[in-house]
């Protein structure tokens, strides 16, 4: 089920933060976890309106709140939160079907993923073709798939265990 808060942000979703969570913006900005190593978070923010990318790592608490909405969190910024479902390489990949992007004036609406990086002052790496074929190759997305699978079963039997205590 998607949420608006982070996995493990909010103790009655009963879910928990672990790589390969992500999530969405009506905008298209999208944000990928790769990794939650002690505590840290190491993620991704794809602006693909613009074709950005944006990279960090941050506390895992302060991930927490600055991706989650009140109560949970401080963002004004809505995030729908996946943590079952794989990344969409495809939405990615589909900037490079589109015409480069005019350069934005200042009146322009920022994307979700420039709000989030504005704020936290990231650099922006202009995405390209080869960046995202890197992550989308056949072989890979099939050891993805794998991958996916064990964590989600791994998942579901945490939540079991933390159901019957």
């Amino acid at each position: 089920m998607a949420t608006h808060d982070v996995p493990g942000a909010n103790p009655a979703n009963r879910d928990l933060l672990h790589d390969r969570c992500w999530a969405e913006h009506t905008d298209g900005s999208l944000v990928l976890v790769e990794g939650v190593e002690g505590d840290k978070v190491i993620y991704q923010m794809f602006d693909t309106k613009n074709r950005f990318r944006f990279m960090d790592a941050t506390p895992t608490d302060a991930f927490k709140k600055l991706f989650s909405v009140p109560p949970t969190g401080v963002s004004k910024v809505e995030w729908t939160w996946h943590d079952k479902t794989t990344f969409p390489w495809d939405r990615v990949m589909s900037v490079f079907q589109r015409p480069i992007p005019e350069p934005m004036d200042a009146e322009q609406q920022l994307t979700a993923a420039q709000q989030v990086a504005e704020r936290l002052k990231l650099h922006a790496e202009r995405l390209t073709e080869d960046m995202v074929r890197a992550r989308t190759d056949e072989p890979a997305r099939k050891g993805a798939a794998v991958l996916d699978k064990i964590a989600d079963a791994l998942t579901s039997v945490v939540e079991s265990l933390r159901s019957h205590r």
